[in-house]
């Protein structure tokens, strides 16, 4: 829709520039030509740029800190392999998935960097962008304090309503 807005307002500058100069009339059929022509001539212009990436590979976050995230992909081939290593260079890799899903996710790690990147199992020079996730989890010092102001909100909750309860009683 966006498309067909621009390419229309495109053939109206176009008619209101060009047209007049050399004696053409604005009808309908006139905005069609130059509606038509604008919309080849893009067409045509955006048809010979490749993406930089065939599989593309995107995550929910970069860094983790609830302690999972997930990881999702697409691209035009059946089989997607999973990639994950500690290291950018992917020296070390450990596969993680094979098959055709298009998103995992992740949990259960231990505090680092981690990276990956999908491939085409079947052609290995046929590969994604680099994905980098951080899992840096909360300290034990904060869960211990929530877990703590949580228990003194029960224990009050619980007093108050015994308290209550026992003077509406009598």
């Amino acid at each position: 829709m966006i498309f067909l807005k621009a390419t229309s307002r495109i053939a109206r500058w176009g008619r209101l520039l060009f047209l007049p100069r050399i004696g053409c009339s604005r009808t309908y059929l006139s905005d069609r030509k130059i509606l038509s022509a604008v919309f080849y001539t893009m067409c045509l212009l955006f048809s010979g740029i490749p993406s930089a990436y065939a599989i593309q590979l995107s995550s929910d976050s970069q860094r983790a800190t609830a302690g999972y995230y997930q990881l999702s992909w697409s691209g035009n081939i059946d089989l997607f392999q999973l990639q994950e290593s500690i290291a950018a260079d992917f020296q070390t890799v450990n596969i993680i998935y094979n098959g055709k899903d298009l998103a995992r996710v992740m949990s259960g790690k231990p505090d680092g960097d981690y990276y990956y990147r999908v491939i085409d199992p079947d052609n290995n020079s046929l590969m994604s962008n680099v994905v980098k996730v951080t899992v840096a989890h909360h300290p034990l010092e904060n869960a211990i304090l929530f877990f703590i102001a949580g228990a003194i909100v029960f224990i009050s909750t619980l007093v108050l309503i015994i308290k209550g309860n026992r003077k509406t009683a009598s």
